[in-house]
């Protein structure tokens, strides 16, 4: 049992009792009967010293294999994509793994009286997904499934495949890959979950200018396209609708319009709702549904899709505090993007604020020269008064890099 207390400015102190055991903080009272959570984070206790080593171990790594040893030891959960100049390339998750009796994977409560329920140390780290040199020649990552590269399966609620099986097919397709090349594929927009749906949808679409508009789209989320937004407009109705059913329309709304599961966990939507003969769907069957709620959505004319995605680059600290005039936030600006392409571009509210998935940074190097080519949201300076604030925020909406380079050599 520890007390805390927690500092307010300008309020009073709050005085909190936790209650700690092996198995992590109680949710409750002890000495009041009933059932409590307790969680525990597996790197939240006794680590630290291996992650600092680790890491400061990778100062002096000269191969990929060298680095996957160390990464590996990092108790937080991390994916490492690796290469040397040598032209080997690796993946290495790290995070401290619990050994959890068969059939246990962290979802749900177990009777933490149980002994057999009790974690049994930590997987190691050459038991985790790893690579080292596929047989394809590449690594694609995109906080998607990648538990089929290792021993164990700590990967238990990713994200969806898409944005990595977009990036596999762009790799696949060629073998002369340049600096330049890879720039143009971080700004890539085609979207495969919106191609899936639309396999099934195109087909269903009432004739007319909005139905025609959206059946001869290209599934790309670019800031001029209006099929992207009639295509947006028709999948959150269709999971309110088919959802819905069952955990009320309003429900849905909220977790879609106020949360970020939508964001986070689409792919577990789309396995129910691209499902020919799914259950969810009811006598009127999936196809049906897909058309009804389809003549719905295409009722009003769509906005181009950077209506939609129009964001505040807000002041870490200070943001929506100061009049725009003062220039501490800048903005709005237009994202393009969206949930499945390779260019993250979700805009979305959470935990009563807007917040978004957009690749703030963006780096390619080549390791066959001494250089960085980059792109950063923002600027590289914090200071709203320097000429550096807000001096590369242009560059960046436009997938421009700039080149850095060691200083040497008058350069």
């Amino acid at each position: 049992m520890r007390t805390e207390v927690i500092k307010r400015k300008h309020k009073p102190d709050i005085t909190v009792m936790f209650h700690e055991n092996a198995h992590g903080i109680l949710d409750g009272d002890p000495d009041e009967p009933g059932f409590y959570l307790a969680t525990r984070w597996a790197a939240g206790a006794g680590t630290g010293a291996a992650s600092l080593t680790a890491s400061f171990g990778m100062l002096r790594a000269r191969t990929a294999s060298e680095g996957m040893a160390l990464l590996g030891r990092i108790e937080t959960a991390w994916n490492w994509v690796l290469a040397d100049c040598d032209g080997n390339i690796a993946y290495q998750m790290s995070g401290s793994m619990p050994c959890r009796r068969e059939g246990a994977m962290g979802f749900v409560p177990l009777a933490g009286w149980d002994p057999a329920n009790d974690w049994r140390g930590f997987v190691p780290a050459s038991n985790l997904p790893r690579t080292l040199n596929p047989p394809c020649g590449f690594i694609a990552t995109a906080n998607n499934d990648l538990n089929h590269l290792g021993r164990t399966r700590p990967i238990n609620l990713p994200m969806g495949a898409y944005r990595a099986e977009r990036i596999a097919e762009l790799l696949a397709a060629r073998d002369d890959w340049s600096v330049a090349a890879t720039e143009r594929m971080q700004m890539d927009v085609y979207a495969p979950q919106a191609a899936r749906f639309m396999a099934v949808l195109r087909p269903l679409l009432p004739p007319g200018p909005q139905g025609d508009l959206l059946r001869d789209w290209d599934c790309r989320y670019d800031l001029a396209s209006r099929g992207a937004s009639l295509f947006e407009r028709f999948y959150r109705e269709l999971i309110t609708d088919v959802f819905g059913r069952v955990c009320n329309p309003e429900v849905m709304r909220f977790l879609t319009g106020e949360t970020g599961i939508l964001a986070d966990f689409y792919a577990s939507f789309d396995r129910v709702l691209l499902e020919a003969d799914g259950v969810w769907f009811g006598a009127e069957g999936r196809d049906a549904t897909f058309q009804r709620v389809a003549a719905r959505a295409l009722a009003t004319p769509a906005e181009p899709w950077r209506r939609q995605q129009q964001l505040m680059m807000k002041h870490l600290l200070l943001g929506g505090r100061l009049p725009a005039s003062l220039g501490f936030d800048h903005g709005p600006v237009a994202i393009p993007g969206g949930r499945s392409t390779i260019h993250q571009g979700q805009i979305y509210r959470s935990g009563g604020r807007e917040t978004s998935f957009v690749p703030s940074y963006r780096l390619v190097t080549d390791l066959g020269e001494p250089a960085a080519h980059t792109a950063l949201g923002g600027g590289p300076s914090d200071r709203r008064f320097s000429a550096w604030y807000t001096s590369e925020v242009d560059a960046w909406l436009a997938g421009r890099f700039k080149v850095l380079r060691p200083m040497s050599g008058g350069e």
